[in-house]
């Protein structure tokens, strides 16, 4: 800014005041520990998940699950071998979706 001395001051051009538009947002990321075993609810496929740093459990859709975590929850499926079918009551023809464990 040549020629304007007294007008502009460079310190003045740097400064930013208040919060800058483009902030940058810190995402939390959750890390699960532990798949404890899978859950049914409303004929819907739930996995209770222990996670890293909580003492809490949740119940996550299975099908969400897939998206982000689908090596654990395949490996969890294969080593329990857990298989989802589903059952028709012959009496009222509802179907209700059910799982079994391999080893039971």
């Amino acid at each position: 800014m040549e020629g304007f001395p007294d007008r502009f001051k460079e310190l003045e051009l740097l400064k930013v005041v208040g919060e800058p538009q483009n902030k940058i947002m810190k995402v939390e990321k959750f890390v699960i520990s532990k798949v404890i075993k899978p859950v049914i609810q409303n004929n819907k496929i739930y996995y209770e998940v222990k996670w890293k740093y909580h003492k809490d459990t949740t119940l996550e859709p299975r099908d969400v699950l897939l998206k982000d975590v689908a090596k654990m929850i395949n490996q969890f499926e294969k080593k329990n071998d857990i298989n989802f079918y589903d059952s028709r009551n012959t009496k009222t023809d509802e179907i209700t979706r059910r799982y079994y464990y391999g080893d039971d």
